[in-house]
């Protein structure tokens, strides 16, 4: 088999306590249309995997499941996992994966693990931030997202959602749980999720997640004017933002830019995302969470990148729509 030479891609599989994200990635890794994903979990015994278990590499921290997953127990950082899995993987020693899902705790504030997935030098050169994928209850999310600030941010901040449980949910709770999400987060695309849907969601929750993260909404509305709200003040003051991009910038321009974001904006950015052009005719995807941004890379001149050229979206919280703006004139947004 051919192992792939380019930066893996590596999702983030978000959601708070009761939300079925381990009751979906424990169906997600019987599917055999995910056999080849390496999954990065707390401990084994979240997902019960131990009738599945088929054998094991030379390390007890990796099991390969009887569907070819592999499912990694991260003993050590997640730079470390992630390094090991990857040399593993090149000695030949585990399957050739080609995308990791990295699972946090129900209890976690994902940005310091985007932080890590998008800025971290060490794990660039073998990986890439491929996006965050949330999951939502469909029978008990609109009170979780009420009352707790994890929730509502790990809503925010998604690249996808996952309504779970919509298979025992009336269509009524549903539909105010979606207008509910919408509201946090106007620019991810929902998918409804089931044990029906298990081999097409499979890989599809994962991939085609575009490395600027924009779906429709958000392009209508940065197409709309320089700057538009997606999305109300809610409870925790979160707040979505679009721009469009009026002008290429420079290298400069965006080295002030992320300055001040660091200095005036801080841990009130919860994440920036867009694609933007240059002025040396590159175009690139622009991530940033909280103080730490990552190095815009180059994006491919495809059909979807095109209709979201010059698109640049703000998560923040706790911030006026002036001091956004504010914000944003260092790159002529």
């Amino acid at each position: 088999m051919t192992i792939a030479t380019g930066p893996l891609p590596v999702y983030l599989l978000t959601g708070f306590l009761g939300s079925g994200k381990t009751t979906l990635l424990s169906r997600l890794v019987r599917s055999p249309r995910f056999a080849d994903t390496a999954v990065v979990i707390n401990e084994f015994g979240e997902i019960g995997l131990d009738h599945m278990l088929v054998g094991k590499a030379d390390d007890t921290d990796v099991v390969l499941l009887d569907s070819g997953c592999l499912c990694c127990a991260a003993t050590s950082s997640l730079q470390d996992t992630l390094e090991s899995l990857y040399y593993r993987r090149q000695r030949g020693e585990i399957p050739a994966f080609t995308r990791v899902v990295v699972e946090t705790s129900g209890l976690a504030d994902p940005c310091p693990v985007i932080n890590t997935l998008s800025a971290d030098p060490l794990i660039a050169r073998h990986y890439r931030f491929g996006g965050v994928v949330a999951t939502a209850d469909a029978l008990h999310g609109m009170v979780t997202l009420d009352a707790y600030r994890e929730a509502s941010t790990q809503v925010a901040i998604a690249d996808r959602i996952a309504l779970t449980k919509a298979d025992l949910a009336e269509d009524g709770a549903i539909q105010e749980l979606k207008a509910a999400l919408r509201r946090y987060n106007a620019s991810a695309p929902i998918r409804m999720v089931s044990p029906d849907t298990v081999d097409e969601d499979a890989p599809a929750l994962f991939d085609g997640l575009h490395p600027q993260h924009l779906d429709e909404a958000a392009l209508a509305s940065a197409s709309a004017g320089s700057s538009s709200p997606l999305a109300h003040v809610l409870r925790y003051g979160i707040v979505s933002f679009a721009f469009r991009q009026h002008a290429p910038i420079s290298w400069d321009a965006y080295a002030s830019w992320t300055r001040h974001m660091q200095r005036h904006v801080g841990e009130r950015l919860l994440r920036a995302k867009g694609l933007l052009r240059w002025d040396d005719g590159s175009l690139r995807a622009v991530h940033g969470v909280r103080h730490v941004f990552a190095t815009p890379e180059p994006v491919a001149a495809t059909q979807d990148a095109a209709r979201a050229e010059g698109a640049m979206i703000l998560i923040v919280q706790d911030l006026s729509a002036e001091d956004v703006e504010q914000a944003m004139r260092p790159l002529g947004l």
